[in-house]
């Protein structure tokens, strides 16, 4: 048998808040992605991917690790992970001999607004550092780049701290379409960063992992007027509101939730705008038919359903089923436009693509690799079921047709279950159901066991339960 081809490059790019449905070529007419829409065209969508984690930070850890949250000691945004950690996506890549780079946000570490501290402190392996986690508000590798670049602009593109009293109500209900070019915005940026960088492969020998860590769509929402041209007056997705969500809704205007979305809707165009320019820049250079292209987010968004907007352990599939793309022409067989209904996790990324570099996967990693079926087109086997968890303890399990919650707190209610084939939009809780106590009985059981099964480590004890 010949070997399995390997990739000469891989580039691993990441949003935050992208919600599945964010993509025109997964079905929602309202979005204008031609550029995501190709990589779905041409390439492997996993159609059924769900984090493991609801929020940013255990989320990025987690995917980027190959290890659940309880393993990497990060469950909740605030927690850090430990910079000596073992494995992380670039100790991987760098041990099998790819150079490795990261521009824009990786977010292991806490933003400087919450110790102080303005310093990226520590790389986690990369040999190429340019970090930028919170545009337009630090001093970082965009802010600088931006004061030399488009000095102008630096006022346009500034944004309240996290800390500001004023930051909430400015992301939720005070949308802003900035009269700038979108080649200025933090997308742009890492889009000539980017290029830049891929400029410099030619001359280098060994094989190039890059990671591309885009800030949008998560608020605030300040699009470029070119961002949001093709949003402005027009319809998008309906909300998906009733009177009778049992999670007592937040009473936020529907307008004002539209125009949520409308402006979120824009900062993924812009993400859009950039792998357009990352896209061109591989074909001139002749490298994109050996390139790994892999496209994801770390979580979704409510983005006004349910009433509601941002992230959280609600664990609403608008925030846990997230975009999954592999682009690989020359590597994976019957790539183009194959859609994966099997259910995976996104634990599952970073073994499938260290095996589709033939790299071996740590012992370490608990997620599954897909590699094989990718390479030769044959079915994925995905999983029964897939699993979350949140600090402090809140857990989520999805079988096809239910989905299971268990929140760790004192108020009620302790449990959530929703039959998805009667209620696909969540809004009735059935715990108290008896016709579904046997389905709750199983679901406690399995959900019980990947806990137990996502906390069995060979990492050294990092989070006491």
């Amino acid at each position: 048998m010949s070997p399995s081809p390997t990739p000469s490059n891989i580039i691993w790019i990441t949003t935050d808040h992208m919600r599945y449905d964010c993509i025109g070529a997964h079905g929602n007419s309202a979005m204008h992605t031609p550029n995501l829409d190709r990589l779905v065209e041409n390439g492997v969508s996993f159609n059924r991917c769900y984090a493991n984690n609801p929020v940013c930070m255990p989320s990025r850890c987690s995917f980027m690790s190959g290890c659940y949250p309880q393993q990497t000691g990060v469950m909740t945004n605030g927690q850090e992970l430990d910079p000596a950690f073992y494995p992380t996506v670039a100790r991987c890549f760098a041990a099998g001999g790819y150079r490795t780079a990261q521009i824009g946000k990786l977010h292991f570490e806490n933003h400087e607004d919450h110790d102080l501290d303005p310093r990226p402190r520590n790389s986690y392996g990369f040999q190429v550092f340019q970090l930028s986690e919170e545009p337009g508000c630090y001093e970082d590798a965009y802010r600088t780049w931006l004061q030399t670049e488009y000095p102008d602009l630096v006022e346009t593109f500034t944004v309240l701290r996290p800390s500001s009293p004023q930051r909430l109500t400015a992301d939720q209900e005070r949308m802003k379409v900035l009269e700038a070019p979108w080649e200025a915005s933090h997308s742009g940026w890492v889009a000539t960063q980017a290029c830049r960088y891929l400029a410099t492969w030619a001359r280098r020998p060994e094989p190039q992992f890059l990671h591309l860590g885009f800030y949008a769509p998560h608020p605030p929402l300040n699009p470029t007027s070119e961002m949001f041209a093709p949003y402005d007056q027009a319809e998008v997705m309906p909300l998906t509101r009733s009177e009778i969500d049992w999670n007592d809704p937040q009473k936020l205007d529907p307008d004002t939730l539209l125009e949520y979305r409308r402006h979120f809707y824009a900062m993924v165009t812009g993400v859009d705008m950039a792998v357009g320019r990352i896209l061109t820049e591989l074909e001139e250079k002749g490298m994109l038919e050996d390139t790994l292209i892999v496209f994801c987010s770390d979580h979704g968004d409510t983005c006004g359903d349910h009433g509601r907007v941002g992230k959280g352990p609600d664990y609403y599939e608008s925030i846990m089923r997230v975009p999954l793309i592999f682009h690989w022409p020359r590597g994976l067989s019957g790539s183009e436009g194959r859609k994966i209904e099997e259910k995976i996790e996104m634990v599952d990324v970073l073994p499938t693509l260290l095996n589709l570099a033939n790299l071996s996967v740590p012992a370490e990693m608990q997620g599954n690799s897909y590699a094989e079926a990718l390479r030769s087109g044959t079915p994925v086997q995905g999983r029964e079921d897939v699993y979350a968890v949140h600090a402090p303890g809140h857990i989520m399990l999805r079988t096809d047709r239910y989905k299971y919650i268990r929140y760790n707190r004192k108020t009620e209610p302790k449990e959530v279950l929703y039959d998805l084939h009667q209620d696909p939009d969540e809004f009735v809780n059935v715990v108290e159901d008896h016709g579904y106590q046997d389905v709750l009985t199983n679901l406690r059981h399995r959900a019980l066991t990947r806990t137990l099964n996502a906390s069995d480590s060979i990492q050294q004890e990092r989070l006491r339960f």
